[in-house]
Order: structure tokens, then C-alpha cells, then sequence
């Protein structure tokens, strides 16, 4: 049986469709409405969404987003937007372009390769796309032409010779400022100017100048504001939308022939002036070693001279110090002895005037004593104190006798040869008698 059609009596055929078909046909569609009314962005992109009556609604978060009604149009944007020029060859990308012609202000020129990024402003999202509708015309009548127009404006603002020798840094911050502050008014203007050749002698001190000659030049200066310090710009049409020149990066460039002809002879120029350089300096570096070689020589044979000197000087003062320190020791010395004689004198003249001192006493002494005595002998009796004279006499005398044994001899005169012992006898025998007579004086003085 054929569920999807039959044929009546009159021959016409009619569609017969299960219920399920239709359930699943809805449902596919209420799926498709539902998937239809949501989108998505991601967090490196921008978009617009455009209802069905023309309104604009600027979608600046990455996430999922309701699309009311439906079927209202969404335009993305990246958020960095980029324009490359590279080789021909090397294109792997409908978005690369190709290397552009970029001319110098003295008429050299040549191919340029780079990348320009440049960053949406979200808040001005509707602008852009106002102006441009879409990303793919932003790029290509928008940012591609610009970037051109920022390449070769600002090459004329440079010569070929600086830029090949180095000025690529500059260009490409130039370029950039350019593009987000405005383009910088400048002005070609022929210069005459005068050039003196000179050729530099081998000793570097008698240069021998050529003759001056006069050339003519084009040179491209900027124009200024009546300040004198902020230059004139024309702004660009990114400057109002809120485009932001992000970064420049120069990958390549390939000067024409005459350029790299005009480099080639001017770098052989200059290694060449370079070597005459090197040579003269090598000359002069060499005259300043000698002279510093024979001034080093007469430093040192100086420095000899006058070490000497200081050794004989320090020679002279240390021995001139040792006589002034034995000097000095010699005076204390003699003060040293000056000090003792000194003290001695103190003390031979205390002595002395102790010893006249004692002297004085003893003969105090013996005065006082003196006077005791004539003072007891006046109260003495004169016959006494000569009888007590006598008695001391005389005990003295038989205190040295007392074993003395007298013998009384018979008294004879001689004469003649024994005449002078008999003398010596006869006086002995006369102290005898005396002794005697000590009982009796004894006896008297009591």
C-alpha cells in the first residue's frame, strides 16, 4: 500500500502524508526557528546586528546572543583588522596583497612588504559600518588603500640613502603616528648648498681643503602650526570612525637598481674613507704611543730621581731624628744626674746642718755640764775637793798595786855606772809611801 498517494475514480492522484512526517517537518522547523533566533561571537571579534527595519545594535562581548526577530542580519568584525603586502611569491592568502611602490624625496625608490594592524574603536562600531557596511569592504576600500597611502606619503618625507641606512625604525613610527594623528603637511623646496671638499693629509693636522661648490637639492620640510612646534596634519578618514593604527611592521623592501647601485657605491666610499681613517688614526695613535712611551720613560726616570731623593731625605731624617732622640736622651740623663747632685746636695746640706745641729747640742751639753760642775765645785769645799782629788789619786794608784809587793830596801848611795836604776827604785819606793798614807787622807775627807 502507497502512503503517499492514491487515485480516485476520476483518475486524479492525491497525497496521502502520515501524520508523523508533518509532526517531524514542524518540529525541524520550530528547531530552526529557535537555532535561527540565537548567535554566537567570539572573544576576539565584534558584530552588528541589523533588524529587519534598518536598526543597528552594536554586539561588543563574545558569548551567545539573542537575534530578535530571527532573520535580522549579523555582520562581524574582528576586532584587529589586518592589511599585508608581501612578494608575489610568497602570497599563501587572498588577503595578502601585493608589495607596494613607495618613492624617496630624492627620487630614488623601491618595493616595500609589511603588515599594518589596525584596532576597532567598539564604541564606534556603527560608524564603521555605516560607512563601509561590511568587514570585507572596510579592508578593501577602507583600510588597504590607506595603509598605501601611509607608505608612500611618508617615504617622501625620507631620502634612499637614509632609509637603506638605517632610518626603517624611523619610517615605520612615522607611518604610525601619521595614521592616527593625521598625515603631516610638508613642503618640497630646492636648497642651494655649498660643499667643500677637503682631503685629509696623513698627520691629520694640515687638512688641504678643495674649492667650495655650490649644489642644488630638493629637501621636503614640514610645515608647523603658527606656534612653531605642532606640526600641520590632514586627517584621515579612520580618525574620525575611532580606527587606531596598532602596529607596523616593515618585512621587506627591495630597492630599485639606481638606489641600490647609488648604496653600493656609497658604502665602497665610505669603507674606503674609512680605511684612510683607520690608517691616519692608526698613524696618529701610533705617534701619541711613542710620545707616551718616551713621557712614560721621563715619568719614570723622574719618578727614580725623586724616590732617590726622598730615600736620601728619609735617610737624612731618620738620622737627624736619632741624634735629636739620643740628644734628647742625654738631657734627660744629665737632668737625671742634675737631679741627683741635687738631692744629694739636699742631703749633704741636711747632714751638715744636722751635724751643726748636733754639734750645737753637744755643746750645749757640755756647757750645761760644765756649768754643773764649776757650780758643784764652787759649793765644794777647796780643801775637800782637794783631799777628794787626792783620794781618787790614790785609789787609783792602789787599785793598780794591789799585788804589787813593796819591799823596803836599805838605802844606799851609789854612784857611778848603777846610779840611774837606783833612781828608779828609790821612786817607787816613794809612790809606796805614799799609798800608806791613804787610810789617813780617807779618814780626813769623811
Amino acid at each position: 500500500m502507497n502512503y503517499f498517494q492514491t487515485t480516485d475514480n476520476d483518475g486524479y492522484t492525491e497525497l496521502n502524508i502520515p501524520k508523523v512526517v508533518i509532526t517531524a517537518i514542524g518540529a525541524l522547523f520550530v528547531f530552526a526557528l529557535i537555532m535561527g533566533s540565537f548567535f554566537i561571537t567570539s572573544g576576539t571579534e565584534y558584530a552588528i546586528l541589523k533588524s529587519p527595519n534598518g536598526k543597528l545594535t552594536a554586539i561588543t562581548t563574545g558569548g551567545v546572543h539573542l537575534k530578535v526577530p530571527f532573520f535580522s542580519d549579523v555582520h562581524r568584525y574582528d576586532m584587529v583588522q589586518r592589511t599585508t603586502y608581501v612578494d608575489d611569491d610568497d602570497k599563501n592568502d587572498n588577503n595578502y596583497g601585493t608589495m607596494k611602490r613607495i618613492t624617496f624625496n630624492d627620487t630614488y625608490g623601491g618595493m616595500i612588504g609589511g603588515t599594518l594592524l589596525y584596532r576597532l574603536d567598539p564604541t564606534k562600531l556603527i560608524e564603521v559600518h555605516k560607512t563601509y557596511g561590511n568587514q570585507e569592504n572596510l579592508v578593501e576600500n577602507g583600510l588597504k588603500p590607506i595603509s598605501k597611502q601611509l607608505l608612500a606619503y611618508t617615504a617622501n618625507q625620507f631620502s634612499g640613502e637614509n632609509f637603506m641606512q638605517g632610518a626603517q625604525n624611523e619610517y615605520q613610527n612615522r607611518v604610525e603616528d601619521q595614521a592616527n594623528n593625521g598625515l603631516i603637511v610638508t613642503k618640497r623646496e630646492k636648497v642651494h648648498v655649498e660643499k667643500a671638499m677637503s682631503t685629509v693629509g696623513v698627520t691629520n693636522q694640515n687638512p688641504t681643503k678643495r674649492p667650495e661648490r655650490e649644489e642644488t637639492v630638493f629637501v621636503t620640510t614640514i610645515q608647523y602650526e603658527k606656534d612653531g612646534v605642532t606640526p600641520q596634519r590632514i586627517p584621515l578618514a579612520i580618525n574620525a570612525l575611532g580606527i587606531k593604527l596598532a602596529q607596523v611592521t616593515i618585512d621587506d623592501f627591495k630597492p630599485d637598481p639606481k638606489l641600490r647601485e647609488f648604496i653600493d657605491r656609497k658604502q665602497t666610499q665610505i669603507a674606503t674613507r674609512q680605511t684612510i681613517i683607520e690608517k691616519q688614526e692608526n698613524a696618529r695613535q701610533g705617534s701619541i704611543l711613542a710620545e707616551a712611551n718616551g713621557e712614560m720613560e721621563r715619568i719614570t726616570a723622574k719618578q727614580k730621581q725623586l724616590k732617590d731623593k726622598d730615600i736620601a731625605v728619609i735617610l737624612a731624617d731618620k738620622k737627624v731624628e736619632l741624634e735629636r732622640k739620643e740628644a734628647e736622651k742625654q738631657v734627660v740623663q744629665k737632668q737625671k744626674d742634675l737631679d741627683i747632685a741635687l738631692m744629694e746636695k739636699k742631703i749633704q746640706k741636711a747632714k751638715s746642718e744636722s751635724a751643726l745641729f748636733q754639734a750645737k747640742a753637744i755643746k750645749a751639753t757640755g756647757l750645761a755640764e760644765a756649768a754643773v760642775k764649776r757650780a758643784m765645785y764652787l759649793a765644794v769645799d777647796k780643801q775637800v775637793l782637794a783631799l777628794e782629788v787626792q783620794r781618787a789619786n790614790v785609789k787609783a794608784l792602789s787599785t793598780g798595786l794591789k799585788n804589787f809587793k813593796v819591799t823596803m830596801p836599805t838605802y844606799q848611795a851609789n854612784s857611778g855606772k848603777n846610779s840611774g836604776q837606783n833612781s828608779n827604785s828609790l821612786k817607787v819606793v816613794m809612790d809606796a809611801l805614799s799609798i800608806k798614807n791613804l787610810q789617813e787622807i780617807n779618814a780626813k775627807v769623811k
